[in-house]
């Protein structure tokens, strides 16, 4: 984490108070009128509470940063900032976070609590990715003024490739072998395991669920399961494009339940079901070099 001095940059309604105030000033001092000299000191006086409370709005602050676990090329992701006013009595106002992927605002931040804000960003290329350097800054109190720091953290994070729909050609994957159980209805009980994301629950076993707390899935012989390998073979001119229809296929044939793999020129993930499956062909996707 970094963060940078502050910076202050004045507004056009700022520069008009200012050129007034200096107008006044020198109004007051060749008429010598003590009401000019009054209010050109109220005004000098203002800017310096302008000041002083635009600093006090902005330090005591602190923020985390969250990504959404599954982030893909050239979509819109939501991402979030946490902020935290570790002041104990003083509230911020007007928060406004700025980076090169967006804006977005908090109007009030209590003391000692934490609020999030949220903002829409699309990162264009997969693979290792970091968070841009954001610009925390305020027009409080009265908008002359802008006040603000660089704040900077290292967090590296992987995108994922860009989905693009398309058809289940033998083109695209090719399909492994399928296990032979469930012919003619007739299936033979192999074992019971824990449940994983993906898994149908018709097969959950309720009476094994209720006494261990946690689904328990019936396992047959072949259990009719389909085993599909997807593949990147070697010399594929369009890799983006093959990368991101793979993308899309993992998901797809994931989600119907099927149980992927994968297979590269250096690497091989064996058909499996799961979550943490399809993140390891997800993340594989989004890091691949050819």
């Amino acid at each position: 984490m970094r963060k940078s001095r502050f910076r202050v940059k004045i507004t056009k309604p700022g520069a008009f108070f200012v050129a007034l105030t200096i107008m006044l000033g020198v109004a007051a001092v060749n008429t010598g009128n003590n009401l000019i000299y009054l209010i050109a000191a109220l005004m000098l006086s203002l800017m310096a509470l302008s000041g002083l409370s635009s600093f006090l709005n902005l330090v005591g602050l602190d923020f985390k940063i969250e990504v959404p676990e599954e982030t893909y090329a050239s979509r819109r992701t939501l991402l979030t900032i946490w902020v935290k006013n570790r002041k104990p009595y003083l509230p911020s106002f007007l928060l406004g976070i700025n980076t090169p992927l967006g804006t977005t605002w908090l109007p009030y931040l209590p003391p000692k609590k934490t609020m999030p804000m949220h903002l829409w960003v699309s990162f264009p290329k997969r693979g290792w990715q970091k968070l841009p350097e954001m610009m925390v800054f305020s027009y409080f109190p009265l908008y002359f003024f802008s006040r603000g720091f660089k704040y900077f953290k290292e967090q590296a994070f992987v995108v994922y490739p860009k989905p693009l729909s398309c058809p289940l050609p033998s083109a695209i994957f090719h399909q492994g072998q399928r296990e032979q159980g469930r012919q003619k209805g007739r299936e033979e009980f192999r074992n019971l395991r824990e449940w994983v994301s993906g898994d149908d629950l018709r097969y959950v076993h309720w009476l094994a669920t209720a006494r261990l707390n946690k689904f328990v899935i019936k396992e047959y012989e072949g259990g009719g399961t389909k085993n599909i390998i997807l593949s990147i073979p070697s010399g594929t001119k369009d890799i983006e494009l093959h990368l991101s229809r793979l993308t899309y296929l993992a998901n797809t044939l994931f989600k119907a339940g099927y149980a992927v793999g994968l297979k590269t020129n250096s690497l091989y993930l064996p058909p499996k079901r799961g979550l943490q499956q399809r993140k390891n062909i997800l993340k594989t996707l989004a890091l691949y070099e050819g």
